[in-house]
């Protein structure tokens, strides 16, 4: 789990995060009790104004509502408010609803849960506050926000046509057959658009950020000769004996490789994350690349110093041949 963590997309986390958040101001909100007569009457307003209309036209009204939602969501910063603001309103219609008919809130908002559109819907409001909130953080990588937002028109929509036919159906767990694959597609769908997002990401920071000759020849190979130093102290412990050490300066040493390739490359390279993201863009082109990082970053957390040696041995040689093919190509 702390493997998949360390290498998870900055936005993945934003994501994640307003996504757990959602879910636990939404159940906190709902357990209150509230006794509220307006409450009651703007949910059951909202309930009859669509329940006897065909099933096209209430998909319609779910989505044309939700969507306004989640672009209020989307607004950097101000966004995040609107989400705590849409979730706790939501929990307290709620809450006033059941509260009125004698029944505990919370029960009510678990029981919500667990039907088949919840899990659709509610994930799309966290990626639009994702989406804005990573704009505002990283506005060097704002395309990645505009992509990661294609998703969730589209994941409301669906959200909208399996929730609109849960008025036509006895049993609405049913439902989850359609569910299922949606919640499966969407998820492929993610990861092909932050693939997308990482070419671009790679092509736009190289056009904005063009290296000088002067950098060229100071910043990157003194990350390449802190690599091969490093790399040197790790084989004299090594050779002493002290495998922690070994296993220590071996990983740091990469760590400098892989940033002397991202300045080469024009990509951010101050956190693990813009080092992850830098390999990443590498595996279009050398597949086996994000494996053996995995693997090497796996072997060092399990302390298992044979296989991590093994593996990391392995990564630097692509590395190494990586970061020389590109010195040859510039002065060629």
């Amino acid at each position: 789990m702390e493997l998949k963590l360390s290498i998870m997309r900055p936005i993945s986390k934003l994501i994640l995060m307003f996504f757990v958040a959602e879910i636990i101001i939404f159940l906190i909100s709902s357990a209150i009790p509230i006794n509220s007569s307006s409450l009651v009457q703007q949910y059951n307003g909202i309930e009859s104004s669509i329940r006897n209309e065909p099933y096209i036209l209430i998909a319609l009204s779910i989505f044309s509502n939700n969507i306004r939602v989640a672009l209020l969501d989307f607004i950097p910063a101000i966004g995040i408010l609107f989400l705590a603001y849409s979730i706790v309103n939501t929990g307290m219609i709620l809450s006033a609803v059941m509260t009125a008919n004698h029944i505990p809130g919370i029960i009510a908002a678990l029981l919500l849960l667990t039907l088949p559109h919840s899990f659709v819907e509610l994930p799309s409001y966290a990626i639009a506050t994702a989406s804005g909130t990573y704009i505002l953080l990283r506005r060097n990588e704002w395309i990645r926000g505009i992509l990661t937002l294609i998703i969730v028109p589209i994941e409301l929509f669906l959200a909208a046509l399996i929730e609109a036919s849960l008025f036509f159906v006895s049993n609405p767990y049913i439902m989850w057959i359609a569910s299922a694959p949606v919640l499966v597609g969407l998820y492929f769908f993610y990861q092909y658009i932050q693939k997308v997002a990482d070419r671009h990401v790679s092509v736009s920071s190289s056009a904005l950020q063009p290296i000088t000759t002067q950098q060229y020849y100071s910043l990157d190979s003194q990350y390449f000769n802190q690599y091969r130093d490093n790399w040197a102290k790790a084989l004299l412990y090594e050779s002493q004996g002290d495998l922690s050490n070994a296993m220590n300066f071996l990983w740091v040493s990469i760590i400098n490789l892989i940033a002397a390739i991202a300045i080469k490359m024009n990509m951010p390279y101050y956190t693990k994350e813009d080092l992850d993201r830098v390999i990443q863009t590498l595996s279009y082109q050398y597949p086996q690349l994000n494996l053996l990082y995995q693997q090497a970053f796996s072997y060092k957390i399990q302390n298992d110093y044979q296989n991590f040696k093994a593996s990391i041995t392995q990564l630097a040689a692509i590395l190494q041949n990586i970061y020389q093919t590109s010195i040859s190509r510039r002065i060629g």
